[in-house]
Order: structure tokens, then C-alpha cells, then sequence
């Protein structure tokens, strides 16, 4: 069975939902997700992250998205989370807690404790 395709976003839609989330205009980023029809909260999350590296990445398509001329170099940055405000810290802590409840989930399926 087939997923849904991908859909693409422009890059003026990615910019201008990045800023309205930053300036807290609509909410959180898991109610901002809903609001702007988005499949999933990482792909707000990421456009944040490229956002804040240097605004041109959005215009990149999703293949090559983060990419400087289409290279990346080094390991990808990790979040450091004494520059997070508060709210974009509760926002990734929400997002770690719901990958471990996942995993937690996993290993009870498949009987690991």
C-alpha cells in the first residue's frame, strides 16, 4: 500500500510560517503544525532550524534542503538547548518524550523491557 506523495511547500510558505511561529502568532509548534495543514511537527521544527542557519535554505527544495550548494559538510549541528528560548525548548523536549514513548512502546511489542 502506498503512502501519500510528498507535498511541496514554497519557499515563501515555509518562510512565512517559520516567522509567524517564531513571533508566537500561532501557538506552540505542535498547534502551529495543525494550523498550517502540515503532516508532522518535524517539518516545522526543521524549517525553525534552517530558518535560524540562514533564511536562504528555505528556498531549497526538500532533497537538498540544509545543503549549501547542494554539499553538507561535517556532522549536522545538534540543538543546543541553552540558545533555545523557553518555549522552542518545551517544544523539543515535547518531541524527545513522544520519540521515547515510542520506543518504550516498541520494546514492549516486541518483549523487551
Amino acid at each position: 500500500m502506498a503512502g501519500k506523495p510528498n507535498k511541496k511547500y514554497s519557499a515563501e510558505f515555509k518562510k512565512e510560517a517559520v516567522e509567524k511561529y517564531l513571533r508566537g502568532e500561532i501557538g506552540g509548534l505542535i498547534i502551529a503544525t495543525r494550523r498550517l495543514g502540515l503532516r508532522s511537527d518535524t517539518q516545522l521544527w526543521n524549517w525553525v532550524k534552517l530558518y535560524k542557519q540562514d533564511p536562504e535554505l528555505l528556498k531549497q527544495d526538500g532533497r537538498h534542503m540544509g545543503k549549501k550548494d547542494g554539499v553538507q559538510k561535517g556532522r549536522p549541528k545538534k540543538v543546543k538547548l541553552d540558545e533555545l528560548s523557553k518555549d522552542e525548548l518545551i517544544e523539543h523536549l515535547k518531541m524527545e518524550n513522544a520519540v521515547l514513548k515510542k520506543v518504550k512502546a516498541l520494546r514492549k511489542n516486541y518483549g523487551e523491557h
